[in-house]
C-alpha cells in the first residue's frame, strides 16, 4: 500500500510539477493585458520550493503563446485549463515555449516552479514570463474566421496567389510578443473571405493547417511561400514595430 501511495505521488510530480500538498502555499497572481494589447511580460524570481500561478482570462479557439527565460535551467512552466489540474503543457517535457489553441472559454494558469532536485537544494532564479493571447482559432485560411480584435498594428502588405508576382495588396493585423522576438500575422485573402495565419518565431514562419512554408530575405522584407499557391512580402517593421 506504500509503496501504490509513492507512485501516486510521483506521478503528480511528473503531471503538475507540484505535489498537491504543497498547493496551499502556491502564489496567485493575475495577467493584466493593457487596453489595446494582446500580449504582457511579467518578471520575477523564486527560490527553493516557491511555486507562482500566474492567471490569465481567455476564450476557446484563442491562441495562447507563452514564452520563458530563465537564469536557473532547472525553471519550467505548466499551462493548466480552467478548473482542472491536469496540464495541458508540461515544462519539464516539453520546454520553454508554449503555443497552443485554448479549448474553452474561463481562467487559465501558468504555473511556474524549480524541479524538485533544484528546490531541495534551495536553488533560486529569476525569470521572465511573455504571455501572447491572439485572436479566435487560427484556421489559417482554411476555411473563414474573424481576426483579432485587439491587435499591434494593421495595415495591407503586397501579396498574389498562384504566382510570385506580389501585384496584389492584402490586409494585415498583427499581435506581437516583443520580448521573445515573435508575433502571429492574420493576413485575409484579397478575393476570399478566409486568412491566412502566420506564426514567427526564432527566425522561422509555420502555419497551423499542414501548407509548407518557405521564406527568404529580401532588403528589410520577408518573402513567404505558403504551399506554393500564396505569397506575401512581410517587412521586419511589421513583425516587430518600428
Amino acid at each position: 500500500m506504500k509503496k501504490t501511495i509513492v507512485a501516486a505521488s510521483l506521478a503528480l510530480l511528473a503531471m503538475g510539477g507540484v505535489s498537491a500538498l504543497a498547493q496551499a502555499d502556491i502564489r496567485q497572481e493575475q495577467v493584466n493585458f493593457e487596453r489595446g494589447k494582446g500580449s504582457a511580460t511579467v518578471k520575477g524570481s523564486l527560490k527553493g520550493d516557491q511555486t507562482v500561478d500566474y492567471r490569465l482570462r481567455a476564450a476557446g479557439g484563442q491562441t495562447m503563446e507563452v514564452s520563458l527565460e530563465a537564469s536557473n535551467a532547472s525553471t519550467y512552466f505548466n499551462v493548466l485549463p480552467p478548473g482542472d489540474e491536469t496540464a495541458l503543457f508540461v515544462g519539464s517535457t516539453s520546454g520553454n515555449s508554449f503555443v497552443g489553441t485554448l479549448p474553452k472559454d474561463g481562467e487559465y494558469t501558468v504555473r511556474l516552479y524549480l524541479m524538485r532536485n533544484a528546490a531541495r537544494r534551495n536553488e533560486s532564479t529569476r525569470y521572465t514570463l511573455n504571455f501572447t493571447i491572439a485572436g479566435s482559432k487560427a484556421v489559417s485560411g482554411t476555411s473563414p474566421a474573424a481576426p483579432p480584435a485587439v491587435y499591434d498594428a494593421s495595415g495591407k502588405i503586397k501579396c498574389s496567389t498562384g504566382t510570385p508576382t506580389l501585384d496584389q495588396w492584402c490586409d494585415f493585423r498583427v499581435v506581437r510578443n516583443l520580448p521573445a522576438s515573435s508575433a502571429q500575422i492574420w493576413i485575409a485573402h484579397a478575393s476570399e473571405a478566409r486568412y491566412r495565419v502566420l506564426h514567427f518565431a526564432k527566425k522561422r514562419f509555420t502555419t497551423d493547417d499542414g501548407a509548407g512554408i518557405t521564406a527568404r530575405r529580401q532588403d528589410d522584407n520577408w518573402q513567404v511561400d505558403a504551399g506554393g499557391k500564396e505569397f506575401y512580402l512581410i517587412p521586419d517593421a511589421l513583425i516587430h514595430g518600428g
